[in-house]
């Protein structure tokens, strides 16, 4: 398939970005943006000069795990837009502390950003592209979602917690032809989270987060019979698709 046949399939579609004005959720939504997508960017902190950096963007400021406030920007985007043809949930935090200095606000804090949030979206969303009988979620996953972690319980099954519902999401989806998968970014990346939790080692091979840009831009078009139910590794998958998506 040619790099424009390609591009012209994100023409017009609908994403919905959650943490959206940094790191992986910014690149994300940027690149869908450059393909002529309508990008709709959740998050708490707000783009600069987005006007200027986005062609067909939209922006809502809100905490992803407010279920009343999340409701009402969604609705507002399928009133005039009809659908949401792709859910990406990008939106997370991360701090360390061991176990016994782990307070129930710190525990709540991470598990109803990276997980809750993740919940809502998908809770709001999910059934939509069931009506529609098309979509595809992408949750961003971690390596503690697989391996434990030093000082990290509460990231560690806030990431398990997202596994866990996506597998589920998958089984409830997949007779509608919405696509579930999770994706780890695989390599060092920097974002507003990596500056904090970065070793010295690990910031000197540190990527830009538009470099595994191409693996959420393919999860994005695949049908059932195509990538479904994954934890995938956007490094690699980036650098084996990453031709298909140069825009020329």
């Amino acid at each position: 398939m040619g790099a424009e046949l390609l591009h012209n399939k994100f023409k017009n579609l609908n994403i919905l970005v959650t943490g959206v004005s940094s790191g992986i959720g910014y690149a994300v939504a940027k690149a869908y943006d450059e393909r002529d997508a309508n990008v709709f960017g959740v998050d708490i902190n707000k783009i600069k000069n987005s006007k200027k950096l986005f062609n067909r963007f939209s922006f809502f400021k809100c905490e992803v795990q407010n279920y009343k406030k999340m409701k009402e920007i969604i609705k507002k985007i399928i009133k005039k837009n009809k659908t949401i043809d792709i859910l990406i949930n990008c939106a997370g935090i991360i701090d360390f502390k061991s176990i016994e200095n782990s307070s129930i606000h710190f525990w709540k804090k991470i598990i109803d950003v990276n997980l809750t949030g993740t919940f809502i979206s998908c809770k709001i969303i999910a059934p939509l592209m069931k009506k529609n009988k098309k979509g595809s979620i992408i949750n961003v996953s971690s390596r503690a979602a697989k391996f434990g972690g030093f000082n990290e319980t509460a990231y560690c099954a806030s990431k398990f917690g997202v596994e866990g519902l996506s597998r589920s999401l998958y089984e409830e989806c997949k007779k509608y032809n919405v696509v579930v998968n999770t994706i780890t970014p695989g390599t060092p990346i920097k974002t507003s989270m990596s500056k904090k939790t970065y070793s010295k080692e690990k910031k000197k091979i540190w990527r830009d987060p538009q470099i595994i840009t191409p693996a959420f831009l393919h999860l994005g078009i695949q049908n059932k019979n195509g990538i479904n139910n994954k934890y995938i590794n956007a490094w690699d998958l980036s650098k084996k698709v990453k031709n298909k998506y140069i825009i020329t």
